[in-house]
């Protein structure tokens, strides 16, 4: 709710959460045990191998502001931009993007490129059903997949955003109609039937153990089963999927209203601070000056 004249239902989420393997990590000297950004800055830094961190310079973009907006709270109007855990964090954000070596003329796909090593991280995909499928093929081509977290302020979180929702002015018609449309949205049968065909968790908790539960019908592995054995393989590596992706929906912590596909795309990102992250990542203006001009566009932003 924004000052009682603004409402917001959300309908249906995804996890932040990128899919990288042990294989990869371990070529790179870390361990999904102990990921976090700053660690993955840290070790790339000083390993002479070269690397992609998504294979795509948007996605590193949309990484990026994925970062920044962390550090701001459009419902209260603060922000951490002055902190010293922004500038640390911020180094180590910028060392990432900077020393990423993304051609961008190559197609990028993990789990088709994973004896290259092309990506260290495959960015997020909203559909429930991708993601799961492309961990089981991860793990039905020999590889160890894991799932990884989006950046976080808080090392251990795990969060989401939303992928559908309603928006409501309080000066809306027909407004005595609203709440049972609510309810007709919200409802298992309905937010079982609209995951089911766009792939998304509804936020109807019924409907998501059905949707998930039914989730192999969703996936179809038609072109990789050839055998009774590769049907076990396949089965075997879905379980091991679902059960981990369960293990992420069971423990998320916080939401956010945008996904990390959509950041670049929203005004704020798009509009009121992108010529600021430009000259910062092209160099043209240092951390400092960065730093302050970030903070008094974003102020700006939020108190107009």
């Amino acid at each position: 709710m924004i000052d009682g004249k603004r409402y917001f239902i959300p309908l249906f989420y995804s996890p932040d959460v990128f899919i990288t393997t042990e294989e990869t990590l371990n070529k790179y000297n870390l361990t999904s045990s102990e990921f976090s950004f700053k660690a993955l800055s840290e070790k790339l830094s000083k390993n002479k191998k070269e690397y992609s961190l998504f294979g795509s310079a948007d996605d590193n973009i949309a990484f990026f502001y994925s970062f920044l907006d962390q550090y701001i709270d459009f419902n209260s109007g603060n922000t951490e931009f002055n902190s010293d855990k922004f500038s640390e964090d911020l180094d180590s954000i910028y060392s990432l993007i900077k020393n990423d070596t993304t051609d961008e003329n190559v197609y990028y796909f993990l789990y088709e490129n994973i004896n290259n090593g092309a990506s260290i991280l495959y960015k997020e995909m909203p559909a429930f059903s991708i993601i799961v499928k492309t961990y089981s093929c991860l793990k039905y081509l020999g590889s160890t997949p894991v799932f990884v977290n989006n950046y976080n302020m808080d090392d251990d979180s795990i969060s989401a955003s939303i992928d559908v929702g309603i928006a409501v002015n309080d000066n809306c018609k027909n407004k005595e109609k609203l709440l049972p449309f609510i309810k007709y949205c919200l409802s298992c049968d309905v937010q079982k039937n609209m995951s089911e065909e766009y792939m998304y968790l509804p936020v109807n908790s019924d409907a998501m153990e059905k949707c998930i539960d039914s989730i192999d019908e969703a996936i179809d592995f038609g072109d990789l089963i050839v055998s009774d054995k590769e049907k076990a393989i396949v089965e075997t590596a879905q379980s091991a999927a679902i059960r981990d992706y369960k293990y992420i929906i069971n423990n998320i912590t916080k939401c956010n209203l945008y996904g990390f596909n959509y950041l670049s795309d929203t005004y704020f990102n798009s509009s009121v601070i992108s010529d600021i992250v430009d000259k910062y990542l092209n160099g043209d203006i240092s951390k400092e000056k960065f730093i302050r001009q970030l903070s008094a566009a974003t102020e700006i932003y939020l108190t107009e």
